[in-house]
């Protein structure tokens, strides 16, 4: 082993710990360690920021746009206008259908207790030791 590592660092290839040794002999408090490591954490933290916000940028394009372009043949005109009654009435049957599904969840629920059998594993008079005699 001590003649491998003799080897290996009179022929100046990688010696494990070197490198290590070396950081700590040029560092011996500690603080460039600390700004390394915190720099790299908040670096990691942008990059992620900046990845979900232009992935969610890429949810939001407008797909009517998108289809207008691809099929000019089709209308997409806004000359569509619901009445305020009929908004009312759709939403009132959203809302009344929303509610009848919840009244089922109102069931009763009841347990039946089924007989244990006994099982040393599941005992607790095994798990404790006694004080030895002294």
């Amino acid at each position: 082993m001590m003649i491998s590592t003799l080897l290996l660092t009179t022929a100046g290839a990688r010696v494990p710990g070197k490198a290590a040794q070396e950081f700590s002999e040029k560092d011996p408090s500690g603080i460039a360690m600390i700004v390394i490591a915190m720099t790299v954490v908040f670096i990691a933290l942008i990059l992620l920021f900046l990845v979900f916000k232009y992935v969610a940028r890429l949810y939001n394009i407008d797909a009517r746009n998108r289809l207008r372009k691809s099929r000019p043949d089709i209308d997409f005109s806004d000359d569509e206008h619901i009445p305020g009654e009929t908004l009312a009435a759709i939403s009132l049957a959203l809302h009344l259908y929303h509610e009848q599904m919840l009244g089922l969840e109102d069931a009763v629920i009841t347990f039946k207790n089924a007989a244990k059998t006994y099982s040393p594993w599941s005992s607790k008079i095994y798990g404790l030791r006694r004080t030895p005699n002294r």
